[in-house]
């Protein structure tokens, strides 16, 4: 039989929902309650699809004739419907399916890789990524002309350029939310000379821990940060997230082993903790940061290349 594409499965799924739910437009409290008895019935084909193996070990003493492999097959027709069934509900539609696979396979075969390589005492680097080794204003403020026609100042003191959207009557918060969901994280320019520069870190034996503040419980946040650093090709060897990211350095175990060489980090906080607890801070010189610039502990650059002079 011909492989049938992804998106006629859906539309297949899709025509048999209107003949069970009907057609027109559905509340969000009933595509709730679809939602959740579809869930359901997933479940239960679910633990069908586990019946069709020996699953019962304490049961060894009856003769096992092998798994019902139609079954398996079958029950896994059936658990997959309704799952189409259910992102059918929301407007999902097949391609945004298939990204958000690609995306969600990457971030397991990054993290295995990961597990693979733990650290063996090398000198630690904790590297940040937006404004860092991500140009995140530059990215973001394009996305804001493009999105909502808000042109804003890249030089600005204000991280977010949240004076700028307040006085175009739009709500900061809600549209850095919808930046993440579009996927924003995931198509940022990498910061001229980042790859570059974290290459010779490598050379110089340094284990790269990259530590963002991003909230990683958004998955799509989550999936896009790991996208964007295998997109670029960006040398790294762990990452973590983290809003208060001294008191997760110090419950690792770099920290333990005085391990840690130093940290970049662009935000005025997170940099002046490092250098009260003696971490010595590489800061990005940006309008925002000022205020640590003659901070004790905190070294400023202006380009990677510079910088890589003064780590040598």
């Amino acid at each position: 039989m011909k492989t049938t594409p992804l998106k006629k499965l859906f539309a297949l799924q899709k025509k048999y929902n209107k003949k069970i739910y009907g057609g027109g437009t559905k509340t969000p409290e009933e595509v709730e309650i679809h939602t959740q008895e579809l869930a359901l019935c997933a479940h239960a084909e679910i633990s069908s699809l586990i019946s069709a193996t020996k699953y019962k070990k304490h049961h060894r003493h009856q003769e096992y004739e092998g798994p019902d492999l139609r079954r398996i097959l079958y029950e896994s027709v059936d658990v997959t419907r309704y799952i189409m069934a259910i992102l059918n509900l929301w407007e999902i539609d097949p391609s945004e399916f298939h990204e958000a696979f690609i995306k969600k396979d990457n971030y397991l075969n990054v993290k295995h890789e990961i597990s693979k390589k733990p650290w063996s005492g090398q000198p630690v680097a904790i590297v940040d990524m937006d404004d860092v080794i991500v140009d995140f204003r530059k990215g973001f403020s394009s996305w804001l002309e493009e999105e909502h026609e808000v042109k804003v100042d890249i030089a600005s003191n204000r991280y977010y350029f949240i004076d700028a959207l307040k006085e175009t009557g739009l709500n900061p918060e809600k549209v850095f939310i919808s930046f993440v969901n579009s996927g924003g994280f995931g198509r940022l320019p990498v910061s001229e000379g980042a790859v570059e520069f974290l290459s010779s870190l490598k050379e110089k034996g340094y284990w790269i821990q990259i530590l963002t503040a991003r909230p990683d419980d958004n998955l799509q946040c989550l999936y896009d940060t790991f996208w964007w650093l295998t997109n670029n090709s960006i040398p790294f060897d762990d990452v973590a997230f983290s809003s208060e990211k001294f008191r997760w350095c110090a419950q690792s175990k770099y920290y333990d082993s005085d391990s840690i060489a130093f940290a970049i980090d662009d935000s005025p906080k997170h940099a002046s903790e490092y250098a009260k607890h003696d971490i010595t801070c590489y800061v990005p010189k940006k309008p925002y940061n000022t205020e640590v610039w003659s901070v004790s502990g905190i070294e400023t650059y202006e380009t990677f290349d510079k910088f890589f002079r003064v780590v040598n």
